[in-house]
């Protein structure tokens, strides 16, 4: 007899760590689902950075005052005035030109500054002005880790004087 209770003795003990065993799996299980529920842990192998989806309409931010430089034509001064629009499909781009507005507009000023009258007096020599202002907006964008671009920069109003 002592055999017999011996043996249930070492049965109800494994029975006691078995159910211990599953029930420490059962919470491990339950945890996980829970922080992936909630976000704390993401699916396997999405690791990659979430991308900006581009919106349907493009967003347009006017440089406000017109952008005004003075330069040398002929031997006198003269000036040029532009008013700028820039076009963008992407929330962050339209953010990231706020919050660095002052290096923008000095980059274009000093870019506007260095045209030459007669050749910003001609259609080929505006849209080259119009391009090359693109590209340095562009350029202070992914100087300060912007990953999207602006699509356009557009002259609403363009005086020389």
């Amino acid at each position: 007899m002592a055999t017999a209770t011996s043996k249930q003795q070492g049965m109800s003990k494994l029975v006691v760590i078995l159910l211990i065993a599953i029930l420490v799996v059962l919470l491990a299980v339950g945890g996980a689902v829970a922080a992936y529920l909630t976000g704390m842990i993401g699916s396997a192998g999405n690791d990659e950075p979430q991308v900006e989806q581009a919106l349907d309409e493009p967003i347009y931010i006017e440089l406000d005052p017109a952008l005004t430089v003075n330069f040398e034509r002929d031997g006198r001064i003269s000036y040029l005035q532009a008013r700028v629009q820039l076009e963008t499909r992407y929330a962050s781009v339209e953010e990231a030109i706020d919050r660095h507005m002052p290096v923008i507009r000095n980059n274009l000023l000093d870019l506007f500054a260095d045209q030459d009258y007669q050749e910003v007096n001609t259609r080929a020599g505006r849209e080259a002005l119009r391009q090359a202002a693109l590209e340095e907006v562009n350029q202070v964008l992914a100087e300060r880790g912007v990953e999207q671009r602006l699509e356009a920069v557009y002259f609403t109003r363009f005086v020389m004087q």
